[in-house]
Formats: structure tokens, C-alpha cells, sequence
């Protein structure tokens, strides 16, 4: 099975992995050269066969696999999340392509298309406005570098929330910061959100999006504006007096 490594938060192209050994570091000379001063010249290595993909990490060296410290000679399966000196990256398997085309066939009907994610998140303000992240599996966001995606503000934490996929639906989850993660206006702890809610970190918004789908009205009428029966309540009163005053 072929593999390859993807970067966090798409900071740099993935890298498809043949089978050999690869060196990872600082160093110009490493086969893939990680900046950050917490990375090593040579600061570990990856060896590639026929029964999978071996990590072998020198005593002192910092390497976390899926959230964990490990060191000596780690067997990584597809899916597993790296983290070289504060680098992040993930293994990810490489689909096949299909039978090989014979003359005559449309040349798409060949070709490995990339799998689009159910959902992706948008930046609605500050420097991350427009760019678009997508939510395949989990993600983090906060202020320090080994986050998923990284916001610098002050009014970020180190690590604020962590975002999870489940299907159509997003799990945010905050991870004790000071300022509070909110949903469409609302604070909270852990909650379930979807195509068009909004989130907002401290300062920073985002909008979770369902690639290809429409947006309707917007997250905060419907859960908490102009079909509140309250306001619509507060709409009539203000009608009504407004029609008495004109007599």
C-alpha cells in the first residue's frame, strides 16, 4: 500500500513516500528538510517497505505519534498523526488508481481524484479570512505552533479547541481556554455544529461549510433571532405602537 504524508493545516504539498528510508530534520541534506528550532539537523527517520512504514527516533529527540511522546522504533499505520518538533503531519494512504485505460476511454475515468471532505472551515476575519481548512477527522486550534490551525492573538490559548469530524456534524470541543469558544453567539463547553453554523475564537470567526451545498438563512436567526418567538413578539408590539403613533 502506497503512502504519504500530509502536512498540517496544508502549509506545504504532501509528500508520497517510495520505499526506502528517509531522513527528517533541520539539516539541508535530510531528505525532508522541517523547519523550527525545536527539530534536530537529523532528527529521525522514516523507512519505508513492503510491510509498512517504521519510525526510528534517536535518544532526546522529540517526536510525538497520535498526542503520545514515543522514542526507539515505532511501526506507523495509515492515519496516525505525527509531530516532529512541534511539525505536524499525518499518514495518509494512497489510493490505487483504477484498471489501466485502453484506448478509447475517457482519460477522467482513470484518474485518482481527491476525496472532498463533508466539511470544511472557513476564516471569517483576521489574517486566516478566506482561507478554507478542511475537517477530515480532528483538528486543533490555538496560538501555539503544533496546533492544526494556528491563530496568533493574544486572546487565543496555546491550544483552545479541538475540532471532529463525525460524518455531517462537527464536534467542538474546548480545551479550557480563557476567552471561551462560541457557537452562533452562544458559549460552550461541547457542543454539535453543521453546514452554515459559525464559531468564534476570542476575535476570530469561522463558518463550518458542507462543500457543495447551499446556505440558507443565517445560523443565528435561526437558532436564536428572528424565529425566537420572543422577538417576534417584541416585532408586533413595536408595529403595533408605531401604527397607534401615525393615527
Amino acid at each position: 500500500m502506497a503512502m504519504k504524508l500530509v502536512f498540517a493545516g496544508g502549509e506545504r504539498p504532501p509528500v508520497v513516500l517510495e520505499q526506502r528510508a528517509y531522513s527528517l530534520g533541520s539539516e539541508l541534506a535530510a531528505d525532508l528538510v522541517l523547519p523550527g528550532e525545536d527539530v534536530a539537523p537529523m532528527h529521525c527517520e522514516l523507512r519505508v517497505g513492503s510491510h509498512g512504514v517504521q519510525l526510528r527516533i534517536p535518544p532526546g529527540r522529540l517526536v510525538e505519534v497520535n498526542e503520545r511522546p514515543v522514542d526507539g522504533v515505532i511501526a506507523l499505520r495509515p492515519g496516525d498523526a505525527l509531530a516532529v518538533g512541534g511539525v505536524r503531519m499525518r499518514l495518509v494512504a494512497v489510493e490505487a488508481p483504477s484498471a489501466p485505460r485502453r484506448r478509447g476511454e475517457d482519460l477522467d475515468a482513470t484518474m485518482v481524484r481527491p476525496v472532498v471532505p463533508k466539511l470544511v472551515l472557513r476564516g471569517l476575519s483576521g489574517e486566516l479570512f478566506g482561507r478554507t481548512f478542511p475537517l477530515n477527522g480532528g483538528i486543533t486550534i490555538g496560538r501555539a505552533s503544533e496546533a492544526d490551525v494556528r491563530v496568533e492573538l493574544d486572546g487565543i490559548s496555546r491550544m483552545h479547541a479541538r475540532l471532529t469530524a463525525a460524518g455531517e456534524e462537527l464536534i467542538v470541543e474546548d480545551l479550557g481556554s480563557a476567552n471561551g469558544t462560541w457557537l452562533n453567539g452562544r458559549r460552550v463547553t461541547r457542543a454539535q455544529a453543521g453546514h452554515g453554523d459559525e464559531l468564534r475564537f476570542d476575535t476570530q470567526r469561522f463558518q463550518v461549510l458542507s462543500p457543495g451545498r447551499p446556505l440558507q438563512a443565517s445560523p443565528r436567526l435561526e437558532r436564536g433571532g428572528l424565529r425566537n418567538p420572543w422577538v417576534l413578539a417584541a416585532v408586533a408590539l413595536a408595529v403595533a405602537l408605531l401604527g397607534w403613533w401615525l393615527v
